[in-house]
């Protein structure tokens, strides 16, 4: 019987999600003692943010993240890869979220959520597009340049949401707690 795409996926994305948050549980030194601290959040939260540099910065890295995905799509080891990406993204995650959970608590899921939120609802089509079709070993190149462009476009308006919308809700939440 064939696993779908979508359970296959998510399969990866929670064991490295699992994976992640096995990783802050057995440190048994204070390693991420500076992330999530009381000052750096302090700091954040009243901090002036230069968006032109911050657009470069989050462009760049985003743009060549989707470039490496698009370019991925055209390898014979594609979905190998992706599987590997896939596990690295979950295990990312959770030591995030663990790590915010364990100085924080509840506050500190809460400050994750927002800070992915705007954009991610622009990221998850931009790169689920081509992930999915890479995943399913699609073939016809006219539907996959056509798939990577219109992912392009939604990834533009996720990089100007985590420039613009994003920081200024995440610094408003900051100073309410």
């Amino acid at each position: 019987m064939r696993k779908s795409v979508s359970g296959r996926s998510l399969l990866l994305l929670f064991s490295g999600l699992l994976a992640g948050i096995v990783l802050v549980q057995i440190q048994k030194e204070a390693r991420f003692s500076g992330i999530f601290s009381e000052y750096f959040l302090n700091q954040y939260a009243s901090l002036r943010i230069d968006t032109g540099k911050l657009l470069v910065y989050t462009g760049r890295c985003h743009m060549g993240q989707y470039l490496l995905l698009v370019c991925l799509g055209c390898l014979s080891a594609a979905q190998a890869t992706l599987c590997i990406l896939l596990f690295g993204m979950g295990m990312l995650l959770g030591t995030v979220l663990s790590i915010s959970a364990l100085r924080l608590g509840l506050e500190g899921i809460l400050i994750c959520a927002v800070g992915v939120l705007p954009q991610l609802f622009f990221y998850i089509p931009a790169f689920g597009w081509v992930f999915f079709w890479v995943w399913r070993g699609g073939r016809s190149r006219r539907k996959y340049l056509f798939l990577s462009v219109a992912g392009s476009l939604f990834l533009i308006f996720g990089i100007l949401a985590e420039v613009y919308i994003n920081p200024p809700l995440l610094q408003q939440l900051l100073r309410r707690m």
